[in-house]
């Protein structure tokens, strides 16, 4: 019987994190992830829709060359606040989620179920904060839209301090496919693509690759639960 080793990472459906399993194999390679173009467009033969007019030309905080732990905490200990919030994040709605991943070795063998509450916020104008709580505890994250690299952004927070990074792209309409650019396990890949983006409710497929070779494959689920608890004086969108 194969084995799950815990690995605590971060992965964007819409800027919430999740606990991820990562298949332990004995001997022998997992099987390639078959992609089926039924279910979803293909990056090849669907053209990236152009996002709206990038808002450059006001004054957005600036991206620091390096993401600091002290950065995330401290984006996350500052209030919600969704006035004047960037296009390119509107699509995520603020509030409380339920976050449901069912995962195994490969499609079709999904033969792990795990539950987290994911809360998320908009701060300083560009940035999603968001904390998942699960049984093990609690991370924190911070994701963007960076204009000068025309694509999304996301960085986690690992309990050892270590920061993982992804790259997320539009590859068809409002529906995004995030990859690993910096990862604490080495050799590791992953790739999420949403096939569904509501309101209220996004579901995606998620695998993971270690040396090229298909070890995970997890199909995800959110669901919008509640509003966050706001102050006496609630700030009104402009």
């Amino acid at each position: 019987m194969r084995r799950f080793l815990l690995l605590f990472a971060i992965i964007h459906l819409f800027g919430f994190g999740i606990v991820l399993l990562i298949s332990s194999c004995g001997e022998g390679q997992q099987e390639k992830l078959e992609s089926n173009p039924k279910e979803e467009p293909s990056l090849k033969t669907k053209a990236e829709p152009k996002m709206e007019p990038a808002r450059e030309s006001r004054k957005l905080p600036p991206l620091p060359e390096t993401i600091t732990a002290e950065f995330i905490m401290g984006l996350w200990a500052k209030p919600h606040d969704k006035r004047d919030f960037i296009e390119e994040l509107r699509d995520d709605s603020p509030g409380i989620w339920k976050f449901v991943r069912n995962i195994g070795p490969r499609k079709g063998e999904l033969v792990q179920r795990m539950e987290a509450t994911v809360t998320l916020k908009r701060v300083d104008r560009r940035f999603l904060a968001q904390k998942l709580s699960h049984d093990d505890g609690v991370q924190y994250s911070v994701m963007t839209y960076d204009y000068e690299r025309e694509s999304y952004r996301w960085w986690e927070l690992m309990p050892d301090g270590f920061i993982n990074e992804f790259s997320g792209k539009r590859y068809w309409r409002n529906l995004r496919e995030w990859q690993s650019v910096k990862f604490s396990e080495e050799d590791v890949q992953t790739r999420m693509r949403e096939t569904i983006r509501e309101k209220k409710a996004i579901k995606a497929t998620f695998e993971i690759k270690k040396g090229g070779d298909l070890v995970a494959h997890a199909e995800d689920e959110a669901t919008w639960i509640s509003e966050l608890e706001q102050p006496d004086e609630a700030q009104e969108e402009e």
